[in-house]
C-alpha cells in the first residue's frame, strides 16, 4: 500500500477545506489538493478551486533573506498553502474574471496585491502569511531571473520585494526608462478602488510598453501567477458573478475562530529511513499477528437457532434451523514499550538490536492500526510515542535512540501503565540490565496493579537477572542470539492473539 503524503492524511484534507470555508464563506466550491498544479487557482463560474500543497521551499542560499520561514519542509508547505487558500478565498470577493493573454497575466500581477491588501483588512493575521508568501515568491524569482529585467517583469517582482528590507527590482532592459511611469501606475492599481480599475491600469501599462492586449503569455511568469484553471473573460460581457468584485466576506467576522492548523509530520530522518527499509518484511508479519483475521462463519442445523428453513420443516427435519457459528475475532489489543537505553545497552551492539525490535514493533502497530505508547528509560523515564504522536515522528524518535546514565525501571512503568488504552493490554520490557533492589520492589507492586501482559525480553543477561525479572514480572524472554528475537516476538504474539 502507497504510504500518503503528508497533506493526503483527512486531518489536513479537513483543516484545509475548514480553511477555504472560513476565509471564502462559500462552501458550494470544491477544494482541490495537487501538486500538477504549480501554484493555485480559483474558477469562479464553476466553483473549484485548487492548490498546490507541495510549494517548492526556497533556494538554500536566498533562504536566509525570508522573513518568518519555518525550518520544516512540510511546516513551511502546509503554511504556504494557508496564504494560497486565503489568497484565493480573496479573489472570489474582490476580483472578477481575467482578460486573455499577457493582459489577464498583467492584471493577475496588479490584483494579486490589491485584493490581498483587502483581504488582510478582514484578517489581519494574513499580513505577516502574505509577506511569508512574496518573500518566498520573491526568491524563486530572484533564483530564475535575479533582480532585474524588463518593466513588464518589474510588475511581478515589485509585488514580490516593495516592503522588502535587502530586495528590490532595478531595470536593466531597453525599457528601463519607462519603470517609474508604470511603477507609479502599478502602486496606483494596488489600492484601486474597483477591479475594473485594475483592469484599465494593466492595459494603460500595455500601452505605454507598447505591447499589445492580445499578446501572448509569457512563460516565465506562469509559476508566480494563478494557474491554468483561472476562467478568462469571454469576448462578450456576460452575466455578473456571485462573489464578484466587490463581494465582501459574507459572514460577520469573528463569528467563526480560525481553524487550528493541525500538527505536520516531520520528514523522516536518513536513521529512520534506513532502518524502515531494512525491516519493512519483518513488520509486515509483525502486523498481521496483531491483527488476526477471523475464521469465516461456517452454519451448522439447529434444533431451535438461527434462520429457519421451511424446506426443512417439510422433509420433518428435526434441525429446521441454521445456526451461524465460527470463531471469534480476537479482541483488541495495544502495545505498551518500555526501552532500557542505560549505558550498558552499548555493549555488544544490544541497543541496536533494542531500537530495531521497537523500530519493527512500532511500524506494525501503525501498519495494523494497533495503538502504541512507547517510553525509553535510564535515570528517567523519556517518553517516545504518546497517543497523539504522528507516525514519522514515533519512527524517527524510535531510531534516534541514544545510551546514557543508569538503569530505573519503576518510575517508567508507572507514566507507561497510566493512560487507559482499547482492548487487551501487551507491555514489551527491552532491557539487558539489572536493576536496584527499591526498584525491583515498586516494579513487583505496579505489575501486581496491572492486569495486562507484560513480556520482559532480556538481551544476554547472567542468570541472577534473569531470576530477579522472573520475580518481578513472570516469565521472561532470555536472548542470547538477538538475530532470532522478531522470530520468538511474532510466535509469542501468534500464540497470545490467536
Amino acid at each position: 500500500m502507497t504510504q500518503q503524503t503528508w497533506w493526503q492524511t483527512p486531518r489536513i484534507q479537513k483543516w484545509a477545506w475548514d480553511a477555504w470555508r472560513y476565509y471564502s464563506w462559500r462552501p458550494t466550491y470544491r477544494l482541490t489538493l495537487t501538486p500538477s498544479e504549480p501554484s493555485a487557482y480559483v474558477d469562479m463560474v464553476n466553483h473549484v478551486v485548487v492548490c498546490n500543497p507541495e510549494y517548492p521551499y526556497p533556494p538554500l542560499h536566498l533562504a536566509r533573506h525570508v522573513r518568518g520561514l519555518p525550518a520544516d519542509l512540510h511546516e513551511f508547505q502546509q503554511t504556504y498553502l494557508e496564504s494560497l487558500i486565503a489568497h484565493e478565498a480573496g479573489h472570489t470577493h474582490h476580483s472578477g474574471l481575467l482578460p486573455a493573454g499577457l493582459h489577464g497575466q498583467l492584471v493577475n500581477m496588479l490584483e494579486d496585491e490589491r485584493m490581498e491588501r483587502l483581504t488582510a483588512v478582514d484578517f489581519p493575521h494574513l499580513t505577516a502569511l502574505f509577506q511569508l508568501a512574496a518573500d518566498v515568491d520573491a526568491a524563486h524569482a530572484i533564483e530564475q531571473g535575479g533582480l532585474g529585467g524588463d518593466v513588464l517583469r518589474g510588475c511581478l517582482l515589485h509585488r514580490f520585494t516593495c516592503h522588502h528590507p535587502i530586495w528590490s527590482f532595478t531595470p536593466d532592459q531597453a525599457d528601463a526608462a519607462l519603470w517609474p511611469e508604470v511603477k507609479a501606475i502599478v502602486e496606483e492599481a494596488w489600492v484601486a478602488p474597483t477591479y475594473d480599475a485594475v483592469v484599465d491600469a494593466a492595459r494603460r501599462i500595455l500601452q505605454i510598453l507598447n505591447l499589445p492586449e492580445q499578446a501572448p503569455e509569457r512563460e516565465e511568469f506562469r509559476f508566480f501567477l494563478d494557474g491554468g484553471g483561472q476562467v478568462l473573460l469571454p469576448p462578450e460581457p456576460g452575466p455578473t458573478l456571485p462573489g464578484g468584485p466587490g463581494d465582501g466576506p459574507g459572514r460577520l467576522h469573528g463569528s467563526e475562530p480560525r481553524p487550528v492548523k493541525p500538527e505536520v509530520d516531520p520528514q523522516v530522518t536518513p536513521r529512520a529511513e534506513h532502518l524502515q527499509a531494512q525491516v519493512q518484511g519483518e513488520a509486515r508479519r509483525l502486523a498481521a499477528a496483531l491483527c488476526p483475521p477471523a475464521l469465516p462463519d461456517r452454519t451448522q442445523p439447529s434444533r431451535d437457532r438461527g434462520r429457519y428453513r421451511y424446506d426443512r420443516h417439510e422433509t420433518g427435519s428435526e434441525r429446521p434451523f441454521d445456526l451461524k457459528v465460527g470463531a471469534k475475532r480476537p479482541g483488541p489489543a495495544h502495545l505498551r514499550l518500555a526501552i532500557d537505553v542505560s549505558s550498558s545497552m552499548n555493549y555488544q551492539d544490544r541497543l541496536a538490536h533494542a531500537r530495531r525490535m521497537a523500530f519493527i514493533l512500532t511500524l506494525a502497530a501503525q501498519q495494523s492500526g494497533t495503538p502504541i505508547l512507547a517510553t525509553a528509560f535510564a535515570n528517567d523515564p523519556q517518553p517516545l510515542i504518546q497517543t497523539s504522536t504522528l507516525p514519522t515522528a514515533a519512527l524517527n524518535a524510535v531510531a534516534d535512540l541514544q545510551a546514557y546514565g543508569n538503569t530505573r525501571l519503576a518510575p517508567t512503568l508507572q507514566g507507561l501503565w497510566a493512560p487507559v488504552l482499547p482492548g487487551r493490554s501487551i507491555t514489551v520490557i527491552l532491557s539487558d540490565g539489572a536493576l536496584m533492589e527499591d526498584d525491583y520492589t515498586q516494579c513487583t507492586q505496579l505489575r501486581a496493579r496491572h492486569d495486562g501482559l507484560v513480556v520482559p525480553i532480556l538481551l544476554d543477561v547472567q542468570p541472577d537477572v534473569a531470576a530477579a525479572y522472573e520475580r518481578a514480572f513472570g516469565p521472561c524472554v532470555l536472548m542470547s542470539d538477538p538475530a532470532q528475537l522478531t522470530t520468538h516476538v511474532l510466535t509469542f504474539l501468534r500464540t497470545l492473539l490467536r
